[in-house]
C-alpha cells in the first residue's frame, strides 16, 4: 500500500518535471548560450510528451508494449546530446544537465516501476469456478450483479475511468467489436468506480447497447480482489475520482457463470486485444 501511495505521488511529480524541463528547454534554446545542451534536455522529454499527447487525444492507443524501446532510445539520445553540450561548454551548462538527468531518471522510473501494477495471484478469479457474486449499480441506479445475467455468456470489463486514456481507448475498441460479441449472444458489461454521471457520459459517447455499471464504493472490486489502492495519481484527479480505483481486468463467464477467460494485466499500459476474447469464446463453443 505504501508503494502505491509513493507511485501516485511520483507520477504527479514526474509530470511536473516534464513540463518544467519542456518550458525551461524552450527558454534555454532562445536565450541561453548553451543551446546544444538545452536541445538535448528537450529531447529527453519530447518522446514521452508525444506518447502521452497521442494517447490522450487520439483515444485509439489501447495498449503499448510492456517496455517502450523507441521512447527509451530517444530519451537516452537526448541525455547523450546534453552531455556532449555540457562538455563543449567546459562543464558550465549546469542547468540543462540537471534537467536532463531528472528527465531521464524520471522516465525510466515511470517505465520500469510506476507502470507495473504489482498484482498478485488472485484466487477469486480461477478459470472453471463460478465468478464470485458482487453488487453494482446500472446508470439508472438499480442494483445489478452477475446473477442477473445467468443463462448468457458475459464479458465483464473493469476499467479505471475516463481519466485514464488507455481505459478510454480500450472501451472504444471493445465497443467497436460489440456486434461480433452480440452475434455470439455475449453480454458486454463495462464497470467503473467513477460516478453515475461520468459513466452516463461514457455510455452516451459510445452509443452502443451494452451495459455500463457503476462500482460504487469499489464494492464489486473488493468482492473480486481488484481494488488498486492509491491507483489514482495524487492531486486534482483524486477530488473527482478518489484515491483508490480498480485494476484493469477482463473476465469472461459462460452461461452458468463459470469463468472461462481472464486478463489481469500487471502493466496499466498493456491491455488485451479483443481478438483474444473472440478466440476464448470460440474455444468454448460460444
Amino acid at each position: 500500500m505504501q508503494t502505491n501511495r509513493l507511485k501516485s505521488v511520483f507520477v504527479t511529480i514526474y509530470m511536473l518535471v516534464v513540463i518544467v524541463v519542456l518550458l525551461g528547454s524552450v527558454v534555454g534554446l532562445v536565450m541561453s548560450d548553451f543551446r546544444l545542451a538545452w536541445a538535448g534536455a528537450l529531447m529527453t522529454v519530447l518522446p514521452f510528451i508525444c506518447l502521452y499527447a497521442y494517447s490522450v487525444t487520439s483515444k485509439s492507443l489501447a495498449r503499448t508494449s510492456p517496455r517502450l524501446p523507441l521512447v527509451s532510445t530517444l530519451t537516452i539520445a537526448g541525455g547523450l546530446v546534453t552531455i556532449y553540450g555540457y562538455w563543449l561548454s567546459d562543464y558550465s551548462a549546469h542547468l540543462p544537465m540537471v534537467a536532463a538527468i531528472a528527465a531521464v531518471y524520471g522516465f525510466f522510473v515511470f517505465d520500469f516501476w510506476y507502470s507495473s501494477l504489482g498484482r498478485r495471484v488472485n484466487d477469486r478469479l480461477v478459470t472453471g469456478q463460478v465468478i464470485p457474486e458482487f453488487q453494482a449499480k446500472d446508470v439508472d441506479g438499480g442494483q445489478v450483479g452477475p446473477a442477473d445475467l445467468r443463462g448468457r455468456p458475459v464479458l465483464f470489463m473493469f476499467y479505471r475511468g475516463n481519466w485514464c486514456p488507455f481505459c478510454m481507448a480500450q472501451v472504444k475498441e471493445i465497443t467497436g467489436r460489440y456486434r461480433e460479441l452480440s452475434d455470439r449472444g455475449v453480454e458486454l458489461v463495462l464497470i467503473s468506480p467513477q460516478s453515475t454521471e461520468l459513466t452516463q457520459r461514457i455510455a452516451e459517447m459510445f452509443q452502443v447497447p451494452c451495459r455500463f455499471w457503476v462500482d460504487e464504493g469499489l464494492t464489486a472490486s473488493r468482492a473480486l480482489g481488484l481494488v488498486h489502492q492509491y491507483g489514482v495519481p495524487a492531486g486534482g484527479l483524486t477530488k473527482t475520482f478518489g484515491e483508490d480505483t480498480v485494476l484493469p481486468t477482463v473476465i469472461i463467464v459462460n452461461r452458468e457463470g463459470r469463468i472461462i477467460f481472464t486478463d489481469q494485466t500487471d502493466n496499466y499500459r498493456v491491455r488485451p486485444d479483443p481478438g483474444l476474447f473472440l478466440k476464448a469464446l470460440h474455444s468454448h463453443g460460444i
